[in-house]
This record gives structure tokens, sequence and C-alpha cells, in this order.
């Protein structure tokens, strides 16, 4: 790691730059950023663009007033990166078709924001989401087109190690408040949640990597990027990560011997579930792992069956149409104190009932239309698409992520779904009939 991290010295150099101006004045971040990702553009450093934007994502995620410069700053580099595509057809010549099945979403969303008690911040959220979509995929198609995303890849998973190592250090040397939220581990990420959802799409694009680079690492090197993560993961407590990340990795093994047993296999899980789910506690204490997984807890998902009731609850006031993007937010914001005495913090915890406030029954289908679709195309090429479309449905049923723009869980999603639908002659595949 610090051989690449040397290697690559003046980009490691530029993010700590960023920090530092973060920490002096925010305004100044807001413009050193933007002056920082032009110089990267007319250098043609592209694949550094989009990690060094997907590192600001990162921190924003961050509560700490050293970090509230990214949240200041990332709108203005969405609209920068974005246009960076717009204007330059000729550096994005193999352009991504990630957006069109979600094109009828964003004509609901746009309808729906009319109605919302914020209309502008409705409007900005709606934006920001069409800007990631449609525009954020191209920087993962033109890399995969040149070198098969080699050198993206390497930046994006030494960048996230040096982030969890980073995160790991601070918590033997910063108080424990630091790196901690209620007696659980949150490195530099917002919250416990917060390394659970990142962990999963990133432990994900870590195999797809792996699956089209198998010699990119060493195995040393591969002992410190998924040793890092899985301390994190351990020490953040994340049921919804550890058992995200174990639906993926036991249907690609399925899924790799055939599609027809994978397929088996969801339906006898399918079955087998409600039979689980009934007696999980006692399965998990049967290993001795009550306390570490919070049994005691599992029957109201940590105060998510609160936040799930009140989300339908509200919906029947907007069943087919919702309010507008980020009215959730603000429908908890203003209940959170009745809510925190019946034992909830935070948001609705789901990404679909999120979408049904925010859009409506309409909306939803037509989110999951565009969601299904990629993944059935991706499905077609890769045997892995299944397996990561449920371990991100699992992962979206308990938090929210999925229905957000900018954060760093939705823009490695997105990198994973345009991994899987690139079609690699190189390697061995195990295709599947077109959905």
């Amino acid at each position: 790691m610090l051989e690449f991290v040397k290697e690559n010295s003046q980009f490691y150099m530029l993010i700590l730059i960023w920090v530092i101006a973060g920490i002096i004045a925010p305004e100044l971040a807001m413009v050193v950023i933007p002056l920082t990702l032009m110089l990267l553009k007319n250098k043609g450093r592209y694949a550094e663009i989009i990690v060094a934007f997907a590192i600001l994502l990162y921190f924003s995620d961050n509560r700490k007033h050293e970090f509230a410069f990214a949240g200041k700053t990332k709108d203005i580099a969405l609209v920068l990166v974005s246009a960076f595509v717009m204007f330059d057809s000729k550096q994005f010549f193999s352009k991504s078709k990630f957006w069109y099945p979600f094109a009828a979403f964003f004509a609901v969303a746009s309808i729906s924001m009319f109605r919302n008690p914020l209309p502008m911040l409705a409007f900005q959220k709606t934006l920001s989401f069409a800007l990631m979509f449609i525009y954020i995929p191209n920087y993962f198609t033109r890399e995969i087109a040149i070198d098969r995303g080699e050198r993206m890849l390497k930046l994006w998973i030494w960048s996230g190690t040096v982030l969890y190592v980073v995160a790991l250090a601070l918590s033997f040397i910063l108080p424990v408040d630091y790196t901690y939220l209620v007696g659980r581990y949150n490195g530099l990420l917002g919250n416990p949640n917060g390394i659970g959802s990142f962990s999963t799409v990133f432990f994900i694009m870590i195999m797809l990597t792996l699956q089209k680079h198998p010699k990119m690492f060493t195995t040393p090197q591969l002992v410190l990027i998924f040793g890092s993560l899985i301390i994190s993961v351990l020490m953040s407590g994340s049921r919804n990560c550890i058992f995200s990340i174990l639906i993926f990795l036991f249907f690609s093994r399925f899924y790799k011997i055939s599609y027809w047993i994978g397929f088996v296999i969801v339906i006898i899980v399918a079955i087998l579930f409600q039979i689980i789910n009934e007696n999980l506690p006692a399965i998990i204490n049967a290993f001795g792992l009550g306390d570490y997984f919070r049994v005691d807890h599992l029957e109201d998902g940590s105060g998510r069956l609160i936040a799930w009731t009140f989300g339908w609850q509200e919906i029947q006031n907007n069943f087919m149409l919702g309010r507008g993007f980020s009215y959730e937010e603000t429908l908890f914001e203003e209940n959170k104190y009745w809510l925190n005495d019946l034992g909830h913090l935070g948001g609705v915890h789901n990404t679909f009932l999120a979408l049904w406030l925010n859009t409506g029954i309409i909306g939803v289908i037509v989110y999951l239309v565009g969601f299904f679709k990629n993944f059935f195309k991706a499905a077609s090429v890769n045997y892995m698409a299944l397996p990561t479309m449920f371990a991100i449905l699992f992962s979206c049923m308990f938090e929210a992520w999925f229905q957000g723009s900018l954060n760093p869980f939705t823009i490695i999603a997105i990198l994973n779904i345009t991994l899987l639908q690139h079609v690699d002659t190189t390697q061995e595949k195990n295709t599947v009939p077109v959905l």
C-alpha cells in the first residue's frame, strides 16, 4: 500500500490539501477543490477525477466539523464533473446507457417535487440524482474501454483501503467519540451503518475487480485490503453488511456453477426464509453471538420498525404520487423528538419506503424497472450480477442509501453495475438467458 501511495503521491497530496483547506475554512475548500478538479481535467487524469470525487463524498458523510467542507462542496463538484462529460464528447467516447431505464423515474421525481414543502431543495436533490445517474457512469465506461478499468480500479481500491487504515489508526490515537458513535465504531463515516453500507458495495467492487483482473494484487496485498475491511465491519457490528456480504458470496458460488442451480437455490431460500427469520435469534444464540449481533434488538430492527411503521402511515396520505426528493428527511426531522422517545434515531432506514414517500407507488415501480433492467442486462454476461443484486436489495431493505445520490455508497453501486455489464471476452464467464 505504501508503495502505491508513494507512486501516486501527487494525488494523495491533493486530497490532503483538500482536507487542510477545509479545516482552515470551508469557503477556501470550495475554491480549491473545483480548481484542482479542473487541473486534473486539463492533465487528462479522469481516473483521478472520479476517485477524488468519491473520496469527497466519503468525507461528506462524516459529521465532524473538520469535514464540513465536503458537504458544502460536493454539489459544486458533481456539477463540474458532469460538465466535463457534457462538453467533452471526444474524451468520453464510450457513452453509458445506465440511466436509460431510469428515465421514467426522473420524470415522476420531477413531477413530485412540485408537491414538496421545500420545492427548491427537492429540485436540487432531483437534479443531483439525475446528474449522478446520467453522467458519472461515463467515467467508468471510458476507463473500462481504455484498459479494462485496471488503473481506475487499482486507484479506487487502494484509496478505499487507505481510508480504512487511517480510520483504524485514528481510533487508537484520538478520543473514542471521534471514531465511535454510541459505543459502535464508525471510522471516518457518519455512523456505524455507514461503515456497513460502504463495506458492502466496496467488497463487491473488489470481488468484481478480481474477477476481471485476478493478478492485480499479491496475496499480502489482498490480506491488507480484505483485512482492513473485515476488521472495520466487525468493529462496527453492522449486521446488515455481514449478511449482505454472505448473501453475495453464497449466491455467487451457485450462480458460478449454473444459472439454473442458482435460480433453484433462490426459490429454496425464499421458501425457508420465514422459518429462518422466526428462529434467527435462537440460531445466533446457539453460536454464542447473541451479544455481538444485538439479538435483543432484532425484532424491532434497532428502532427501524418504529420508522417503518411511521413511514407507512404517512404513505397512506401520498400513496400514488409522493412529495418529492428530501421529503422523507423533512418528515423525520419534524417528528424526531417523539420518534426518539419511542427509541428511533435517524431516517426511514429503507430505500423503497423512502422512494415511496418521495415519489409514490408510481415512482417505486418505475425505479424498480430501471434497477432490475440494469441487473438483468448484466446477468446476461456475468454470473455475479444476480448475487450482487440480492446483496444490494438486502442492504437497501435496512438503509435508504440507494435513493440518494451524493453519498459514498451509490457511486460505488453504479460502478459495480457498470463493471457487471462490461463484456470481457478475455475471461471465463457464466452467461444466463436475457430476461
